[in-house]
């Protein structure tokens, strides 16, 4: 298997289990004790961006041997460790995406696949537990970079910010991280526990959708809004089966997409200022909505 499948998988892993729910979870969704990691990671996208990069794999191992160091004390982050740990995840994402251009979109979902399948085996583990979680995805992130083969220097094209497809995948984003969120705290919807083996097949039942039918993300858009508006329904009615049905063919599908438009953005600085805004704007304003909005307050079922 193609080594920086397995760098992309992993990674996407350690943001959905530690950096974006295990965090989250273990500090009992106080923001005042964790807002400092989303402005970490603006910064570290911000710097991703402008910065000169003579060596992406050079600069994405120190980042995940990193990564590792600080995940051995996870969840006990002061808020200035939240910041370090936003900005690792910040910096390195762009240039990972940009390390994946070449890929082809088969493989660009099979790393999705593996993400999304093993995620949702270990998605119920309780959030101040996942310490090992926390040390041994980065550390296959390091391992599987140092083995794959890609130009330490890729070279960088021209390209202008399409802040109409920026603002599409803002969105999406916005609107899966608010009803993930919700779903997250909702001890009376907790899908991932009574239905996981549903959920793996419908993430992959998405993919699958999105690599035969999948068109481009703009060009996709009512078949996107129209799964969501499914997804939500199935909440607000109180359908849980319906929900872990459709709701995680609508991650899936919309995630191939956006995902292939990122990597095939060819710039470092027009993707990490996309990550900005798609990868802790949009997701960071979501959280608020799930936590404020009182028709959406529930208990969260992580600890």
């Amino acid at each position: 298997m193609n080594m920086l499948v397995i760098v992309l998988s992993s990674q996407l892993l350690y943001y959905l289990l530690i950096a974006q729910t295990g965090v989250v979870g273990a500090f009992d969704s106080h923001l005042h004790d964790l807002y400092t990691l989303p402005i970490g990671g603006v910064i570290g996208s911000i710097v991703s961006a402008y910065w000169k990069h003579a060596g992406i794999k050079q600069e994405l191992l120190f980042m995940f041997g990193a990564q590792i160091m600080i995940s051995w004390i996870y969840p006990n982050y002061s808020l200035g460790l939240l910041l370090v740990l936003g900005f690792i995840v910040g910096y390195t994402t762009p240039l990972l995406l940009f390390a994946f251009h070449s890929q082809s979109k088969f493989k660009l979902a099979l790393g999705l696949a593996i993400s999304y399948t093993i995620g949702t085996v270990l998605y119920s583990q309780p959030c101040d537990q996942r310490g090992t979680i926390a040390i041994v995805l980065p550390a296959i992130s390091l391992v599987a970079l140092y083995f794959s083969k890609f130009a330490l220097k890729l070279q960088e094209e021209y390209e202008t910010m399409n802040w109409r497809l920026v603002g599409i995948m803002m969105v999406w984003i916005f609107a899966d991280s608010a009803l993930f969120e919700t779903l997250s705290r909702s001890g009376g919807m907790d899908i991932w526990s009574h239905f996981t083996g549903l959920i793996i097949f419908s993430h992959l039942l998405g993919i699958v959708g999105a690599l035969i039918y999948g068109k481009a993300l703009m060009r996709s858009s009512w078949i996107i809004l129209g799964l969501f508006i499914v997804s939500y329904g199935a909440y607000y009615a109180h359908y849980p089966v319906v929900l872990a049905f459709i709701y995680p063919v609508t991650i899936s599908y919309y995630n191939v997409l956006l995902f292939r438009e990122l990597t095939h953005m060819k710039n470092i600085r027009v993707i990490g200022i996309s990550m900005v805004g798609v990868g802790w704007s949009a997701s960071s304003a979501a959280n608020l909505i799930a936590l404020y909005t009182p028709i959406l307050q529930c208990n969260c079922y992580c600890h």
